[in-house]
């Protein structure tokens, strides 16, 4: 089936950097695993990414899971380092290049309010046909059901959607849903994985 659209995910992609950096910093602060902090991680996430809780909440929760509650300031200033990465200029150019090739493409991000808010007063929502931010829709990956929305508000079927991700996680429900998945590690290795799709961007 040829594809219509490609879905976009905001932080660690069209944002900073991909969030397995932030994750073995977290991991080797807290001398714990990858695989420890991110069960953790994601135990919790779906509060802050529907806006139940704040993130310093957040991380309060998962720390103690962990075992680390004095911690709590030193992750978050991990965090906030990463998460105030710029943005990807090239991705930004990449997704208007895919845009102008006839392709729907969206923008799909487990995120605040305040995080949504900010992304438009900066005008990234107009690069895209469609920008879903989890704490508005309620709506948060991998539950299938945000991919089912994002695949009808772009108006295809969600066999024509590819969405990239950087975080495995988000992308665990792609077989279930019947989207094209592709976990994002650079620019240029996204590059060659999408004219591999016959989606030409170069």
């Amino acid at each position: 089936m040829k594809y219509k659209a490609v879905g976009f995910d905001y932080g660690g992609v069209i944002k900073g950097v991909p969030g397995s950096f932030l994750s073995a910093g977290i991991s080797s602060l807290l001398g714990v695993t990858a695989d420890e902090y991110q069960t953790a991680y994601f135990h919790h996430n779906k509060k802050v990414n529907r806006g139940d809780i704040t993130w310093p909440e957040l991380w309060k929760l998962v720390l103690t899971e962990l075992g680390h509650p004095d911690k709590v300031e030193a992750v978050m200033k991990l965090s906030n380092d990463v998460f105030d990465q710029p943005i990807n200029e090239n991705m930004v150019d990449l997704v208007d290049t895919i845009k102008s090739r006839g392709y729907k493409v969206g923008l799909l991000s487990n995120n605040t309010i305040d995080a949504g808010k900010k992304m438009r007063e900066i005008g990234l929502d107009k690069h895209f046909d469609v920008f879903h931010v989890s704490a508005e829709t309620r709506l948060v990956k991998p539950e299938p059901e945000a991919f089912e929305f994002l695949a009808k508000e772009l108006g295809v079927d969600i066999r024509e959607l590819i969405f990239i991700d950087d975080a495995e996680k988000s992308l665990s429900t792609a077989k279930e849903c019947g989207y094209t998945s592709i976990l994002f590690e650079s620019y240029d290795l996204l590059n060659t994985q999408l004219q591999e799709l016959g989606i030409l961007v170069s």
